[in-house]
């Protein structure tokens, strides 16, 4: 798992069938996290240096949370139903954890929630 931020939520007007009803969020993956409270996050200018990562998240995470995301079957663990086979989920990335605080002695780990406007071109970096 790998620890990131939520900076927003994707809307879309289509998505294929696997997708219906799932709530897709923005994660910011920094390059580096620092322990005073995830300061590198809290500026706008770090988070356009973070890798975007958009993950299904059935947890209702908030904008601003750390999160831990899952990837490959994990993920599909994550999203599938108890007991049922994760084969044939659609997804790569999912909100697995809500990060309240760590060792560190960080207390909920959270950003100014921003609104951050990003262009297709800016996605697909």
């Amino acid at each position: 798992m790998k620890r990131g931020v939520v900076v927003g939520e994707l809307w879309v007007t289509k998505q294929a069938p696997g997708l219906l009803g799932k709530s897709l969020k923005l994660i910011a993956q920094p390059a580096q996290l620092v322990s005073d409270g995830d300061a590198a996050l809290k500026t706008l200018s770090a988070l356009a240096e973070s890798q975007l990562v958009v993950a299904v998240d059935t947890l209702d995470a908030r904008t601003g949370q750390a999160v831990l995301l899952a990837y490959g079957s994990g993920a599909r663990n994550v999203v599938a139903a108890a007991g049922g086979s994760n084969r044939f989920e659609l997804c790569d990335a999912a909100v697995a954890v809500l990060v309240d605080g760590d060792s560190s002695g960080t207390v909920g780990g959270e950003i100014e929630p921003q609104v951050v406007m990003l262009t297709a071109q800016e996605l697909s970096r």
